[in-house]
């Protein structure tokens, strides 16, 4: 047993170099597929990106036109206090 003969040290080579080329194999054709059956493509991870972007500029959209509408509806709110105490003053001062 101190020996290993040329057939155990080729088929033994053999055997891991099959089971090497398997995985490398395996890896190399399975590597375009999802890794999943619910994995998306990256096609579709594309799709979704461009769709987030458009999104995130809507809400960009959103926010500014909000801000604009605040300062609208203060604005309106300020007049309408404006107008409001002119009314009572001319109806207390009876004109």
């Amino acid at each position: 047993m101190d020996q290993i003969t040329p057939t155990t040290f080729w088929s033994t080579t053999t055997i891991i170099a099959s089971a090497i080329g398997a995985i490398f194999f395996l890896s190399v054709s399975h590597s375009g597929e999802p890794k999943h059956p619910e994995a998306a493509s990256e096609k579709e991870v594309n799709q979704i990106e461009v769709k987030l972007e458009r999104v995130a500029t809507d809400v960009e959209y959103n926010k500014v036109l909000l801000g604009d509408l605040k300062t609208e509806i203060r604005e309106l709110r300020t007049e309408q206090n404006e107008s409001s105490r002119e009314i009572l003053e001319a109806i207390r001062n009876g004109n």
